[in-house]
């Protein structure tokens, strides 16, 4: 039996999502057409709006639905960026390769950038962004929860450096949040929070794959990165994933339904885990204490696809960093912003955790984490001789 520990790249699906949308092939009518099968289309769309506009206390016509959090996010920072067409933005360098790739696009097409350092538990400094604030600037993206280490920015207190800024100086600086790690795990209340805008996914959270969304506090604050059809109100034309958004909106409601229980459940998986390699004084945990769901480690004297690979042959999985960015060669940028040494560096994994994975699974992993390193040290050293 496999023991999988890669939820923060993508999440089984739910038995209550494999039943819907086996029930939901049936409803295959465009939501654009004008006759009963279309409308009924439409009237799922719009009741999934309505269930994620109630989770996150937004307006349901603020809700764009969209591939994933990659578009969603280049969605929100390039679309609101190109709707002013010239000034200042600003993020982390510890963001998504998506929000970090759309900041670079912005820069070479002349907007002024500005990325943020982060401290040795990957959080931002408030004083830094208070002081990069300047009249032009169009937008501050920081995501919410870290998809490598789990560190949680102050996105409240974020939010309020901006709304001081504006109204002492009279202008509409926008807050973006990349929150694909932390929607459907923690409780989001946009406007408490002061985001402008939110970008989630689904695959995080037990639903499909090439399903997302993007929550703006306006539409008319963004422009529009493709052109077609007057769907999602000409924001993100095209016909859209019916089946994906269905499955997306039974995956909201039940992580919504359990949020407080699996987040216990899981953070008594992560205590439950670190207690049991705290047996290796090799082993030197990244992460901050802020978020059960996601634990980086360095296994020193390991390199770390090696350990992952190895893992792999006992069915157990985890990852060396990012999905979207573990095939490239090149260490993460997250923890070098970091300032692991190298030998930390080369030597990380990430286990993420989920609410499917069994307390006996957890100690099985990392007894054979412990086995496996120990086993890996004393190969290198004999090959060393």
């Amino acid at each position: 039996m496999s023991i999988y520990l890669d939820h923060a790249s993508t999440t089984p699906l739910s038995n209550e999502v494999k039943k819907i949308i086996l029930e939901s092939l049936e409803h295959y009518g465009n939501p654009s057409s004008l006759h009963g099968l279309g409308l009924a289309s439409e009237r799922k769309i719009k009741q999934v709006k309505k269930r994620l506009s109630e989770i996150i206390n937004g307006n349901e016509n603020n809700i764009i639905f969209t591939s994933g959090g990659t578009e969603a996010n280049n969605l929100a920072i390039l679309g609101m960026a190109r709707k002013r067409k010239t000034g200042k933005i600003i993020t982390s360098v510890i963001e998504h390769p998506s929000v970090l790739a759309s900041v670079e696009q912005l820069g070479k097409e002349g907007y002024e950038i500005r990325i943020l350092e982060v401290n040795d538990k990957g959080i931002i400094n408030l004083e830094q962004l208070a002081s990069e604030l300047t009249t032009d600037t169009l937008l501050v993206s920081i995501m919410m929860i870290n998809n490598e280490i789990g560190s949680v920015q102050p996105i409240k207190a974020i939010s309020e450096i901006i709304r001081n800024f504006n109204d002492q100086n009279g202008v509409k600086i926008k807050f973006h949040v990349d929150a694909v790690q932390a929607f459907g795990k923690i409780q989001i209340d946009v406007k408490q929070l002061g985001i402008d805008a939110l970008s989630i996914s689904s695959h995080k959270i037990n639903g499909l794959k090439g399903c997302g969304a993007l929550y703006l506090a306006s539409q008319n604050q963004i422009k529009p990165l493709v052109y077609g059809g007057q769907q999602e109100f000409s924001i993100r034309p095209g016909t859209e994933n019916l089946l994906g958004i269905i499955a997306f909106g039974e995956a909201m409601q039940n992580a919504q339904a359990n949020l407080m229980e699996n987040y216990t459940y899981v953070s008594e998986l992560k205590n439950r885990f670190i207690e049991i390699i705290a047996a290796d004084e090799n082993i030197i945990i990244n992460s901050p204490n802020d978020f059960p769901y996601i634990l980086n480690i360095s296994v020193l004297g390991v390199k770390g696809e090696v350990l992952l690979h190895s893992l792999e042959m006992k069915s157990v999985y985890v990852s060396t960093g990012a999905a979207c960015s573990s095939k490239k060669k090149n260490q993460s940028h997250v923890l070098e912003a970091l300032k692991l040494n190298e030998n930390s560096l080369e030597s990380a994994i990430r286990v993420s955790f989920g609410k499917e994975n069994r307390i006996e699974d957890i100690e099985t992993a990392a007894k054979w984490l412990l086995e496996i390193s120990s086993s890996l040290r004393t190969i290198m050293k004999m090959k060393k001789r």
